[in-house]
């Protein structure tokens, strides 16, 4: 995925599927700088971490 795809994700009131390492995550913010997005896995706790937007992809 790449920056400009997972900050329209992240503003789309419609919940989009993503998944990183095999698990569905929320993307909380979108750094452009880094290009890192900050993440939390959607069902296993609410603690946040960072990855590379490159790491995500989006389930059609």
């Amino acid at each position: 995925m790449n920056v400009m795809r997972a900050k329209d994700i992240k503003d789309d009131p419609v919940m989009k599927e993503v998944v990183h390492n095999g698990k569905y995550v929320y993307i909380v913010d979108v750094n452009d700088e880094t290009q890192k997005a900050l993440v939390k896995y959607k069902k296993e706790s609410d603690d946040t971490f960072e990855v590379d937007v490159t790491e995500l992809k989006e389930k059609e």
